[in-house]
Parts: structure tokens; C-alpha cells; sequence
């Protein structure tokens, strides 16, 4: 199993906006195992949640939606505007939409992207108003996928 339901549960934590236990839980996670479980898991989380926010009748929504929504997110937190550059924020979206090629990131170092991807997914998420239920789905869904594409 590549993705641990410890987690799973740090990430729902977080998503949940119980900063806390997600603290929490995070510290409790294997570095080693959360390197490749855990970043897969928010990898996956956030393409799904991309593509549920941005594809509409099969279709990716137009540029000015995506910029929209990273200013948006970025309006959200005192320190994201330092945090989130917009550049790297649209360039991870439109990869998840394919609408720039997987090599678009080259230049988006592994730590930048995964910190990028965290905040967009928790924006993502938070825009969605998911309910508890709903977000254990997402989650058994993202945790799926990850299984299913590395194993």
C-alpha cells in the first residue's frame, strides 16, 4: 500500500481546515513513506479536484478562469501572496488540464510545485464546500489513484 491511511488522514485534516491535527498528524507521518505516499496522494487530490473545477462538458475552462481563481487563492491568507506565485499556481492548472504539456513544470522545482499544489488543492476544496462525506469520497478516490497508477 503506497498511500497509509495516517496519510489520508493528515490530508483530510488539513482540508477540513483543522490546522491542528493536521499539524499533528503530519508530524507523526514516516518521512520516508510521506515523500512518495503522501505527495502522491496531493498530486492525485489535486488533479482530481482540478478537473472537477476547471472541465465542463469535457471541456477546460478558458485562461481567464483559471487566473481568476489564483488571484482568488491568493487573496485568501495574509502570507499567500508571497507564498503563491501566480505564474507557477496557472502553469501546475493548466498541466492538471493538459492544456500545457507534463514539461511545462521543468522549471518548477519539486518542493515549489508540491507546496503550490497543497494550497490550490485546500482552495479547490474549500470553493467546493464538501461535505464531511463528500471529502472522505474525494479522498478514497485520490487514494485510488495513486494505487492504481504506482502499483
Amino acid at each position: 500500500m503506497i498511500v497509509t491511511d495516517d496519510q489520508v488522514a493528515a490530508l483530510r485534516a488539513q482540508l477540513a481546515g483543522d490546522v491542528d491535527e493536521h499539524r499533528r498528524l503530519l508530524s507523526q507521518l514516516d518521512p520516508k513513506a510521506a515523500n512518495v505516499g503522501y505527495v502522491a496522494l496531493i498530486t492525485a487530490a489535486f488533479l482530481e479536484a482540478v478537473r472537477r473545477r476547471f472541465v465542463k462538458d469535457g471541456k477546460p475552462a478558458d485562461d481567464d478562469e483559471i487566473i481568476e481563481f489564483v488571484a482568488s487563492v491568493r487573496e485568501r491568507g495574509e502570507d499567500l501572496p508571497r507564498a503563491i506565485d501566480p505564474t507557477v499556481a496557472e502553469t501546475l492548472i493548466k498541466i492538471a488540464l493538459e492544456k500545457l504539456p507534463p514539461d511545462g513544470r521543468d522549471d518548477i522545482s519539486g518542493e515549489v510545485s508540491n507546496g503550490h499544489k497543497i494550497v490550490l488543492l485546500a482552495g479547490l476544496t474549500a470553493d467546493a464546500r464538501l461535505t464531511p462525506a463528500e471529502l472522505d469520497a474525494f479522498l478514497a478516490r485520490a487514494r485510488e489513484y495513486v494505487e492504481e497508477m504506482l502499483s
